[in-house]
């Protein structure tokens, strides 16, 4: 579905969120993910407090009420006192905010004179402390988007969360390596206004990102929030696409949505409904299905748990209006009994009879409650403390449709919808960091960050046809984070073609392979371009050396080689060697004459590979082959 966005008063801003591929943002223990059986466990659990101002954050209250402990893994090799908030937090990772200065002057931003480390409140249970640092670093500037130019309202460098890995009905577990791992943040002004343009916005920022050569890759590693609003409507945060292709697709569905909603609003008045009454408790009709094949109330009840329903006046026909494929204005209550009542679900008379529901059942329910033809009914089925919050979560989510589009933060999902999260967070969440002095920004540091910015890739696709690689690798490297370490090697000496290869095929190969590559820094990288350089490291064996190198991280790479026989050999002992395989394969060389390299080529591969280069040898076989043919 598309609309005239224009006429609809579509506006769209986003916030791209970006890992950084640096130290932790405030501790020092490594940025790096792990999916083998963790050494420790903490459980915890979180109460929201109120800010400087004396208010407490609704959103941070919802989280809180929901009664949820929370158990947190780490690992005593790699997880710290800081990520479990039994320690204060070291000084700030010089390298993630040099980096996060790179992408605000590459965007025109006004970099904040005094930057104050502040505390966000967070009370779903995905920072141990209950909150999140955040900087503020830089406001203002723009990117460019078609023929536009999109301003940039700020950028925020802060600390990621750890990562859920299991949620309970009464818990979440969370993982304990991604929390505080840096991330930065662009948001744009809302001035994106067609759903293509988000796309677009999106593509532009990631550029920036990727630019710096500072950031991680993978799925994950960057999330897109968006904020969406029609004349009407509200602003609404979809949090966490990570599929950059069907940005535009979330776009055009929240607008449907909104619209919708509106026409739901609109309809509601016609026929002169009002909102429910705050405070209703809903109905018991447990007893009405105590003969009921539907299993889930059959269930629920036979566990001693309650049905309870709840009338809406002149609701009939719309809860059962869709406002995105596949998902309908029932199950946005839905949305709201799992996030705010623990429960799973609802069952509302537009889908009735059904689930084993029968038509005398629903029949009975509406006699029970009164209901007119233009009125719906909703039920819930659980524990008795359980469903009487769902239904005041009902009632709550009924009452918004008369104001239309609630403002709130809602959760994407995969194909583009999205779902209810939690009330949009308020001001009152930021309170400044104790732990931590100001920092000052001042003139020099800038000017010398300005001068050494990254090349764009119009620049670098320039100087890498300058440099002889071929349009596969200059297109491979333009964008690669490896990069500017590319470029400074290149300057220094190295071979820019026998470099890229290293860099984008013999590494790739190696993690394809299991190797953890992304334990290797530059200063070991540099030692494996010197070694190419050198002649130490020929092509054929840089896979084989890379994987021994992860392997065993503090071993000198020269060590390596020697231990592999891929270092010392010279060209006399090279020649000695091809000399030996033609002789024992005279044979073949009398019958088959420069027909024999290919299978002296084997013979020869298997005691040079990785001593000299497969040119080499073979140079040097067609050299021997042709002296023992005159």
């Amino acid at each position: 579905m598309d609309f005239d966005y224009k006429a609809l008063g579509l506006k769209c801003g986003l916030e791209c969120h970006q890992q950084l591929d640096t130290g932790k943002l405030f501790s020092r223990t490594p940025s790096l993910l792990r999916e083998d059986t963790p050494d420790f466990k903490v459980k915890r659990r979180i109460r929201a407090v109120a800010s400087e101002l004396g208010e407490h954050d609704k959103a941070a209250i919802e989280a809180v009420e929901k009664g949820l402990y929370y158990i947190y893994e780490g690992y005593y090799d790699t997880i710290g006192l800081i990520e479990i908030d039994e320690e204060p937090i070291a000084p700030l990772d010089d390298d993630a905010l040099r980096t996060t200065l790179e992408v605000a002057l590459l965007s025109k931003s006004r970099v904040i004179d005094e930057m104050i480390v502040m505390r966000k409140a967070i009370a779903d249970g995905s920072n141990c402390s209950g909150f999140q640092r955040t900087i503020l670093v830089a406001t203002g500037g723009s990117i460019d988007v078609g023929n536009k130019k999109l301003g940039i309202q700020t950028i925020v460098l802060e600390e990621d969360s750890a990562r859920p890995t299991e949620k309970g009905d009464w818990h979440i577990t969370y993982r304990l390596d991604r929390l505080g791992i840096p991330l930065i943040e662009l948001a744009t002004e809302p001035g994106i206004e067609t759903p293509q343009e988000a796309k677009e916005a999106a593509r532009a920022i990631g550029t920036i990102f990727r630019l710096t050569g500072k950031v991680k890759r993978g799925l994950g590693t960057i999330r897109q929030d968006l904020n969406v609003s029609i004349r009407g409507g509200a602003r609404t945060e979809i949090k966490g696409v990570q599929d950059l292709e069907i940005i535009d697709e979330y776009v055009r569905r929240e607008v449907q949505r909104q619209n919708t909603l509106l026409e739901i609003k609109s309809e509601l008045a016609k026929r002169g409904a009002k909102k429910p009454a705050s405070g209703t408790e809903g109905t018991e009709i447990t007893d009405l299905f105590s003969g009921t094949e539907a299993k889930i109330l059959k269930n629920a009840i036979s566990k001693g748990e309650s049905a309870i329903a709840v009338k809406l006046e002149k609701f009939a026909g719309l809860l059962g209006k869709e406002l995105q494929p596949n998902r309908r204005l029932g199950t946005e209550f839905t949305d709201h009994v799992k996030a705010k009542a623990g429960l799973k679900g609802l069952f509302h008379s537009d889908e009735l009879p059904n689930y084993g529901i029968t038509e005398q059942e629903v029949l009975s329910v509406k006699s029970s409650l009164g209901c007119a033809a233009e009125d719906a009914f909703v039920m819930v089925a659980g524990q008795r403390e359980k469903a009487g919050a769902a239904i005041k979560a009902i009632l709550e989510r009924a009452a918004h449709c008369f104001e239309g589009v609630p403002e709130e933060t809602r959760g994407a999902l995969e194909g583009g919808n999205n779902e209810y999260l939690r009330p949009l967070p308020g001001a009152a969440r930021m309170y400044p960091e104790t732990d931590i002095a100001t920092m000052d920004m001042d003139d020099e540091t800038l000017q010398e960050i300005s001068a050494h910015l990254p090349l764009s890739i119009e620049e670098r696709l320039k100087l890498y046809k300058e440099w002889g690689l071929n349009e596969k690798l200059a297109g491979e490297m333009k964008m690669s984070n490896y990069a500017r370490f590319f470029g400074r090697m290149v300057d220094s000496g190295a071979d820019p073609k026998k470099t890229a290869v290293f860099l984008l095929e013999a590494i790739v190969e190696a993690r394809r392979e299991g190797a953890a590559v992304e334990n290797l820094g530059e200063r070991e990288l540099e030692e494996f371009i010197i070694a190419i350089k050198g002649g130490k490291l020929p092509k054929e064996i840089q896979t084989e050396v890379i994987a021994e190198k992860c392997r065993n991280p503090a071993v000198p790479l020269l060590h390596i080689l020697k231990g592999l026989g891929a270092a010392g050999t010279d060209k006399k002992e090279a020649e000695k060697i091809i000399q030996e395989v033609v002789a024992r394969n005279s044979a073949i060389v009398k019958e088959k004459g420069m027909g024999a390299l290919a299978p002296l080529m084997g013979d020869a591969m298997k005691e040079l590979k990785g001593k000299i280069s497969g040119k080499e040898i073979s140079d040097l076989l067609k050299k021997e082959i042709t002296k023992a043919l005159k």
